[in-house]
């Protein structure tokens, strides 16, 4: 192999700018089109440009790994595949089933921290982790994102006990464990 045709092959991937082929301009915007359709009402996730966007670009961030010029048809189709099991994590309620139309798309993730947030700094006004779980309740009521995104306060109440952030201590009784509060009083 010749140093050229060697130099030409190992070009980095900066210099590459690829253009969408009609075929993946298809796939992208049936997508795009297909959640644009799945919104049902104001309070749903909104869907934006911005989603066409970011699916542009990383159609052409796919095929620029491959130093290609075009975004092939199977570039876009990834794209969309990764696009969807993402939509998936963020958007799965307890059940396995895809909520499109919750109203701030907080995912589980962040409910449980801003629940454990809000346990914590309950902990430190009252004195104490022990919580019962109608405090519980009334943590999530006066934490406004919270209250609109959690349909089950029982079922986030049982998964922050299976995730150790919760313990159990006694029939409808809960400590944080994730307390300042009860780091103070382990010293």
């Amino acid at each position: 192999m010749s140093w050229l045709r060697l130099t030409s092959f190992c070009r980095p991937t900066r210099y590459v700018q690829p253009e969408l082929s009609p075929e993946a301009s298809a796939v992208l915007k049936a997508f795009y089109l297909d959640l644009r359709s799945q919104q049902q009402d104001a309070d749903s996730t909104p869907v934006t440009t911005r989603q066409l966007e970011s699916l542009i670009r990383l159609a052409q961030a796919r095929a620029r790994i491959e130093l290609e010029e075009v975004v092939s048809k199977l570039h876009a189709e990834d794209v969309v595949e990764l696009m969807r099991s993402s939509l998936f994590d963020a958007l799965t309620d307890e059940f396995g089933n895809i909520d499109y139309s919750r109203s701030s798309g907080m995912s589980r993730s962040k409910q449980v921290k801003l629940l454990v947030a809000a346990l914590n700094k309950a902990a430190e006004r009252k004195g104490s982790a022990l919580f019962s779980v109608s405090e519980i309740k009334e943590v999530i009521d006066h934490c406004g994102p919270l209250k609109r995104d959690i349909s089950d306060p029982e079922g986030i109440i049982e998964l922050l006990n299976h995730q150790n952030y919760l313990l159990k201590k006694g029939p409808r009784l809960y400590q944080s464990t994730s307390s300042s509060f009860n780091a103070r009083k382990r010293r």
